[in-house]
């Protein structure tokens, strides 16, 4: 029997992937199964199966093969010395979903499927905690504009990061259940919100 090659299977596991990504987004994450990705792909069972045995490896592969080489660009342009913004990177991420093909309505529902399949629910945090660290990576150069300080720039980096990754999650979840919203908006927004004082006591 010939040997398969590692680049047949790389884009062997490609296909399925983005079969799989097509299929997750017309059916939904709960409602999509093996057999649908199967048919979406027009290979085997065994096909399949012998690369991706549930949701959760699926999961595993789409976030290593397409999302994390789009992470490490982020990370890429912190330590070059670029300084980047935090809106910057916040809209940054955003349109690195979209590249993918994770809308946010799949995105969404993964989410609510990670809260009750372990073996999503470890791929969530897995990958959630390495977006903020590339976060924080990928403003470093802009904390350092902010303060002299080197240990209260690193503190500055890993908060905004966090609020940076909780502001895309509010923008994922708005879309998916009210309707695609424009990125800028939301930012205008969302910075309007945050940079309103209260009323002067009476």
């Amino acid at each position: 029997m010939p040997k398969v090659s590692e680049e047949y299977r790389e884009a062997r596991r490609d296909e399925i992937a983005r079969a799989a990504l097509r299929v997750l987004a017309r059916n939904g994450v709960r409602d999509t199964s093996i057999a649908d990705i199967v048919e979406e792909s027009g290979l085997s069972t065994g096909a399949i199966y012998s690369h991706f045995s549930n949701k959760a490896e699926l999961a595993r592969y789409v976030v290593g093969r397409f999302l994390l080489p789009r992470i490490d660009a982020l990370e890429a342009a912190g330590q070059s010395g670029a300084v980047v913004t935090p809106r910057q990177a916040l809209e940054g991420m955003l349109s690195m979903f979209a590249e993918v093909g994770l809308s946010p309505s799949l995105i969404l529902q993964f989410w609510g499927e990670a809260m009750v399949e372990p073996g999503l629910h470890e791929e969530m945090l897995r990958t959630a905690g390495r977006l903020r660290a590339s976060l924080a990576l990928a403003i470093g150069p802009w904390t350092r504009t902010q303060t002299t300080d080197e240990t209260d720039a690193s503190s500055l980096a890993a908060e905004t990061a966090r609020s940076i990754a909780a502001l895309a999650q509010g923008y994922i979840a708005n879309s998916a259940v009210f309707g695609p919203r424009a990125v800028d908006e939301y930012l205008e927004s969302a910075a309007a919100v945050l940079a309103s004082e209260p009323p002067p006591p009476v």
